[in-house]
This record gives C-alpha cells, structure tokens and sequence, in this order.
C-alpha cells in the first residue's frame, strides 16, 4: 500500500492509501508454484524408483549372501551333497536302530538302542518324542523286520520318504512339515557349515571336535572362511531370500532323495516349489508395492491439475485423493517393515566391534553342550559387525538387507515429501488462475 496525502477543508491534510504491485504479485506466485511443482515431481520420481527397486529387491536377495554370512562360504547345497547328507542320516539312524531286537521299545533290551535314539533326537521331543522326531523317527518305516518279517521287502512310498526324512531332520533344518520347506534354515540351504554350535544336531561329533556337530556333504568353517553368528528365526529370515534360488536346492533334495525321478517330476516339483515361495510373501508384498502404484496415479492427476482448463474441474480432488491414500498406504507399509519385516530382523542384532567379554562373548574356552565360536551379544543377539576371526566386518546378508530396507523406507519418505508439495500446488490453484486473469485484465480489476 501507498499513502497519498493531500490539503483539505480548514487546513486539514487528507491522506488515503492506494494499494499499488509488489513483490508477491500473481506472477511470482506462478514462479513458486513452478518450483514446487518441479521439485515434487523430482521427489515423486526418485520416491517411487526407490520403492519399487527396493520393494523387488528386498524379497529377492541371493542364497549365497545368506551361505556366506552363516558359513564362511557362498556355496549353496546340491545333488552330490545332499546324497552324502541323506547317507550319513540312514548310516546314524542304523546305529541306533540295530541295537533293538524286538518291536517293544520299552523292554530292557532295547534300552541301548533308547539311549541311543535319544542322544540323537532334539531336545524339544521329550522322553519319548524320540519316536516321532529325531535320527530314529518312525522305525517302522525302515528297519521293517523288528516289525514285521514279511513286511521287510516293502518299499516306502514317496509320501512315507518325504514325511520320514521331515520326522528325522526337521528340527535340524527347521522345517515343520513335508510341506513346509520354503522355511527351511541355512542348514538346508547352504553346503558348508560354521564352526559352531548347532542345535538339534543328528549326527556324531567329528574327529577330534567333540563339541561340534558334524557336516556332511559339506565342509566346517576354518580360519581361511570366516562366519557371522546369526539370528535364530531362520525362517523368517529365508523369506527374504530369492525363491528362484531356493527352488533349485529343493530340486537338488528331491532329486537325491528319489533318485528314480526324471526331469519332468523334477520340473514340475520345483515349479510349484517356487509359486508357493512367492505366495508366502504375496500379503507382504502387496503392502509394499501399493504404495508406489498409488503415487504413480497421484503425481499423474496432480499433474493434470495444473493445466488451466482443468484446474477448476474433478481432477483435482481425484488427484488430492489419490495422493492422501498414497501418503496413508506409505505410511502403513512402514509398520510392517518395523515389526515382522527386515526391520524386524536388523534390530535383533546388536554393533559389537570394540566391545569385549563379557559384554560379547566369543568364547574360546568352551562347553559340549554350547560351543560358540561366532561373536554374541551378551543377551544372545548375534553380532552384526564383528565375525568369527575378530575382523571388523558387516554380516553380508544383513547389511543387503539393511540396504534395501533403508531405500524403501526412504523412498517413502520423498513421495510424502513430494505429495505435500503437489498438494499445496492443486489446492490453491484455481485461485491462483482468477488472480492471473485478474492480473491481466484491468477491466475485470474494476
């Protein structure tokens, strides 16, 4: 405003004010808006490429990462190994099962061949949980003729192979049910084994390592390969692995297990193997990805918003719409990263590296029955920065974790950013088109 004084009646002066152009004129609104516009635009882009990029990649991250954080080496098992494997299970369960001389369990001359069951089963089976779970698992299925003389000749049926092998193994590779092994743990995945405590172990120490269990088809972790003690929840933590992969050893332990399989069964096995990974992430990863698919719609109607003819039609709400769901959905695909995600999985390890005993333990004096030679927190949570040789090195499967994890939840936060800048831009952009005409027109100002 400008005053303009002037003499009045009596000597008086007489002042008014006179609004006159400032700096804030329509035209340097248009110019901001402009600047807004293109900086959510950049936003929105890098936001959504982050998402998607991460969002794809977080679920699919290589099998040899994990073997290497847990062994000491990338190698992923196979056909050669797993036939090694399933030879010293059925080497260890005749051990035990050709000390019985009868079918009745419970009778004092079984009593070796109990012992023996049990020092083999996991520690979870209970006094006789031996029978069901363990190196000796339905003795019924092999070793017939304690059973049954005429019944010694019988073949196993792919089910009673599949559910047998399961009994015995599955608290050692974590896998609950014949259909379940897309949960299965590192122990299955991965060729080699760490030097180190392993729980539920069916197998007999080896030579001169009494305290650690023995790896079949594999080699331990020595010097040259050092580990990264990891978490326990192995199956969550194989569901971020690439399912492709996964489905490969699967077929390389079927084709073991039933060596009579052609290629067609084995195709067909694997197939289904990896659909039934990718349904297990489906719920998730939805969550994920709506989010970016949303701010693709909201950036297009936001962007329509600011043509003149537009500006005063539907497609603005549609795009303030689209963009307060996009902001909504981004932020609830933030809970389950937290929670049950990666983040979950990240904040269950603990930065160790300048830390000593027994604040972290990497024991070099040790027990039979709890050898652990990778680094520890104190409360047990594995170290994420220190491996089995002392070096100062991150755990590679967590840190690609951590990667990932961290582009999706950054890219979240530029679409947010760059929403609330789109937003400011549409809701006063129809008001912005009257000041400009307005401004245009002198007339129209009167």
């Amino acid at each position: 405003f400008q005053a303009h004084c002037c003499p009045g009646a009596a000597g008086f002066l007489v002042c008014h004010l006179e609004m006159c152009e400032s700096v804030c004129t329509p035209k340097s609104w248009k110019a901001v808006r402009g600047c807004l516009l293109f900086v959510g635009f950049i936003f929105l882009i890098a936001g959504i490429a982050l998402q998607f990029g991460s969002a794809g990649s977080l679920y699919g991250i290589p099998l040899p990462k994990l073997c290497e954080a847990y062994s000491g080496s990338p190698d992923v098992s196979d056909t050669q190994g797993f036939a090694q494997f399933i030879s010293a299970v059925l080497e260890q369960r005749d051990a035990c099962l050709d000390l019985a001389v009868s079918a009745n369990f419970d009778a004092e001359d079984n009593k070796p061949a109990v012992e023996c069951c049990r020092a083999h089963s996991p520690s979870t089976a209970g006094r006789d949980g031996w029978i069901l779970k363990g190196i000796c698992a339905k003795p019924w299925l092999t070793n017939l003729n304690i059973f049954s003389e005429t019944a010694s000749e019988r073949a196993m049926t792919v089910h009673e192979k599949m559910d047998l092998y399961t009994a015995i193994l599955g608290d050692f590779i974590g896998v609950g049910s014949s259909g379940k092994y897309h949960q299965a743990n590192p122990e299955f995945w991965c060729k080699n084994c760490p030097n180190d405590f392993r729980r539920n172990c069916p197998f007999e120490p080896p030579e001169g390592s009494p305290e650690l269990c023995a790896c079949p088809g594999g080699t331990i972790a020595d010097a040259s390969s050092p580990f990264w003690s990891m978490e326990k929840d192995h199956s969550l933590t194989s569901d971020f692995v690439t399912c492709s992969e996964k489905a490969k050893v699967y077929r390389a332990w079927l084709k073991a297990l039933f060596e009579d399989w052609g290629k067609e069964e084995l195709d067909n096995a694997e197939s289904r193997f990896n659909s039934k990974c990718w349904q297990g992430k489906g719920s998730l990863g939805y969550i994920l990805t709506v989010g970016p698919v949303l701010a693709v719609f909201a950036g297009f109607f936001c962007g329509l918003a600011n043509i003149p003819v537009l500006a005063n039609s539907p497609v603005r709400d549609i795009g303030f719409n689209f963009a307060m769901l996009t902001i909504a959905m981004t932020l609830v695909a933030f809970w389950p990263l937290s929670f049950t995600g990666a983040a979950g999985i990240i904040s269950r390890y603990n930065f160790c590296n300048g830390l000593q005993y027994p604040v972290v333990h990497n024991l070099t004096a040790h027990s039979a029955s709890r050898y652990r030679n990778a680094p520890a927190f104190f409360n047990g949570n594995p170290c994420y920065d220190v491996n089995s040789a002392g070096e100062h090195k991150y755990n590679p499967f967590v840190m690609e974790l951590g990667m990932f994890n961290s582009g999706y939840v950054s890219g979240g936060v530029l679409v947010i950013i760059a929403l609330i800048c789109l937003l400011a831009v549409i809701s006063k952009g129809a008001d912005a088109l009257v000041e400009e005409k307005l401004q245009g027109d002198p007339a129209q100002r009167d």
